[in-house]
């Protein structure tokens, strides 16, 4: 097994389902020692938690609201109580369930859903500045919806490339760390957060050169691969992970 991670420290916001689990269960093959956070299904991160085990022993799951900057720092403070030393990678994943649907119909609470989210990955990233081993790297996870604009994407997509803006400036701030900052954007994913209307998704995959929706594996591999050292020149850069849809 390929141990390019091993003993590397992580940090996976968002790491219990979906893609942000075949990131963890990746990292654990890889050696890594991961804290990965959830939000209320206990019972689904503990599940998670066991599978990563039994490739790699260190992997804890921590429940956080990612909305809350208390939580973040419970979750940053952990690794150097408990693993030893700063962590070396921050990959944030987490995001509440997209809302699609044209903006004359937006309310306040679907507003305040999406950008509560998008603050906490603000804070999230400043933490992760402020705590990771010089040379480390942030990741974090935007949508091809920033990049691609269609009918009743605009709450969730404004969300996503207020994401992008963050990690791009913050990749322009760490440089004297030698900490990259990058942007994994996955196209359309087949995952059970995926709630655009269908009749949209078949459009899009209609649209996508390998003619299928993405895998949870897809975008994880892409992911790990930006963790390791071999990538340290990339930085300030959005990684489509699409099937060539953009």
């Amino acid at each position: 097994m390929n141990k390019a991670l091993e003993n590397k420290k992580v940090i996976v916001l968002g790491g219990s389902r979906g893609i942000g689990k075949a990131i963890v269960l990746e990292l654990a093959r890889k050696g890594a020692h991961i804290v990965f956070t959830y939000s209320s299904n206990e019972a689904e991160a503990k599940r998670t938690e066991a599978e990563a085990k039994a490739l790699s022993p260190y992997v804890v799951a921590i429940q956080a609201d990612l909305t809350k900057r208390e939580d973040i720092q419970r979750v940053f403070d952990f690794i150097p109580a408990n693993f030893g030393g700063k962590p070396d990678i921050y990959i944030g994943v987490a995001f509440p369930t997209a809302q699609f649907m044209p903006m004359a119909y937006v309310q306040d609470e679907n507003y305040e859903l999406m950008f509560s989210a998008v603050k906490g990955h603000f804070f999230a990233m400043q933490q992760a500045a402020q705590s990771l081993q010089e040379g480390g790297k942030i990741l974090v996870f935007s949508s091809g919806a920033a990049a691609m604009a269609t009918p009743a994407g605009g709450l969730y997509g404004g969300a996503k490339s207020a994401i992008e803006r963050f990690a791009l400036s913050l990749s322009k701030e760490l440089g004297s760390q030698q900490i990259t900052v990058n942007v994994v954007s996955p196209g359309v994913t087949q995952t059970e957060g995926l709630v655009a209307p269908q009749a949209m998704i078949d459009a899009l995959v209609a649209q996508t050169p390998l003619g299928r929706l993405g895998t949870v594996e897809d975008v994880a591999q892409a992911t790990v691969q930006l963790c390791l050292p071999e990538m340290n020149w990339v930085n300030g850069q959005i990684i489509q992970v699409n099937g060539g849809i953009l």
